[in-house]
């Protein structure tokens, strides 16, 4: 019989079988080529024969080999077990850092990490917008203290112009959701590197709840206040900057570093655990970025005014299936599902099971709820392979 160690994650007490040194976390995907199991709720890579990479190196306590004392089921006492389980998150649990710290530099080796080239939409497929259509505004972003203050009254502001342009917003139709209050994106990258963060805004199917709008996102808005809009504030309202300098800076907001950074990481976070493919506006209002990941590629305009920006999202809204709810792959063109299928590789797998909890299933019939169900099992399995089950965790089952 294997040993085995024991995890505890707050209420919830794990006993882990360990084989030749190694810690196995049996899944419902053990049946297929696994690509990540979890160490202590921690994404962590795996090989062909479904093990971690994570080896108990032996540590001595009291004169005791931590290794030696796991393996022979010894035990080794609360505070060696402790030792024990800080090794294995040394190890295994590499801290998530905020998709908001990740600079341009960095995205673009994430990029690379993952096999996506970047490409200029202003010269391989520039906006031709045609005449006659209805005028698209900017929006004074320089009216609010913070981007987060101003959010709402900016996403309102995208469906009055995408109204303009003849999208439709309501019943059956499309909806603009606040989500900046929330960090539903996750991403863990083959290097064993985490993010974590969100999104200020998204359009989506009209009537999700908040927590169902991460996976069924059609455009997401990333809100930037620039220099020149933050300084213009403060000399507005002197009181709530006393005794501060107004800062200098750019009249809008440009798609470089931290800004750069946050919306490509951002996007391939929602792309790991979307449904169907994600158009990303990073703005302050005034002047749009859009990012679109097709095929192998990165595509982004940069530097568009409000009528060329929102005739691209117009133009995207107006997709087959757009306001359809649980797209599968094979419901999807071919360049816009290969980015979703590759992502989802690196969503945690916590993702899945957030889509099946009873917030998002208590207004759902009882066979709305099996279809829900199976359509998220396969979405998990899409990019699964069969292999037969190891010996060791068929015995572990038995």
């Amino acid at each position: 019989m294997a040993s085995t160690v024991t995890l505890q994650y707050g209420d919830l007490i794990e006993t882990i079988p360990i084989f030749d040194g190694r810690l196995h976390i049996p899944t419902i995907t053990d049946a297929f080529t696994l690509r990540v199991a979890k160490i202590d709720g921690v994404l962590a890579p795996v090989d062909s024969q479904g093990f971690t990479h994570a080896i108990i190196k032996p540590l001595n306590i009291s004169g005791t080999s931590a290794e030696g004392a796991a393996m022979s089921g010894l035990d080794t006492g609360d505070s060696k077990l402790d030792q024990i389980i800080s090794l294995l998150k040394a190890k295994t649990n590499p801290k998530a850092r905020p998709i908001s710290e990740v600079g341009s530099a960095e995205a673009d080796s994430v990029l690379l990490e993952l096999g996506f080239l970047q490409d200029d939409g202003n010269e391989v497929d520039p906006i031709v917008v045609p005449a006659g259509l209805s005028t698209c505004h900017s929006f004074d972003y320089s009216q609010f203290s913070s981007e987060d203050d101003g959010t709402l009254a900016l996403l309102q502001h995208h469906q009055q112009q995408l109204s303009g342009l003849e999208v439709q917003f309501g019943r059956s139709q499309f909806q603009m959701y606040d989500i900046h209050h929330r960090k539903d994106l996750k991403l863990t990258l083959p290097s064993d590197v985490s993010y974590f963060g969100g999104l200020d805004g998204v359009a989506a199917p009209w009537g999700l709840a908040k927590a169902g709008v991460v996976s069924e996102m059609r455009i997401a808005y990333e809100h930037k206040q620039s220099s020149a809009q933050k300084q213009a504030y403060r000399e507005a309202n002197p009181q709530y900057h006393e005794g501060g300098v107004p800062k200098s800076g750019g009249a809008h907001t440009t798609f470089a570093g931290k800004r750069k950074g946050q919306s490509i990481v951002a996007l391939l976070a929602a792309c790991a655990i979307n449904s169907y493919p994600v158009l990303l506006d990073l703005t302050d209002g005034l002047t749009h970025h859009l990012l679109q990941l097709t095929g192998t590629r990165l595509v982004s305009w940069t530097d568009l005014t409000p009528q060329q920006a929102y005739f691209k999202q117009a133009q995207w809204l107006a997709k087959p299936n757009a306001t359809q709810r649980q797209n599968t792959l094979d419901s999807i063109p071919e360049d816009d599902a290969l980015p979703l299928k590759k992502m989802r590789m690196y969503r945690p797998e916590a993702m899945a099971l957030a889509q099946l909890s009873p917030e998002l299933l208590e207004d759902l019939s009882p066979a709305e709820r099996v279809a829900r169900a199976h359509h998220v099992l396969d979405s998990v399995a899409d990019f699964a392979s069969p292999l037969p089950m190891p010996d060791a965790v068929a015995a572990w089952y038995g």
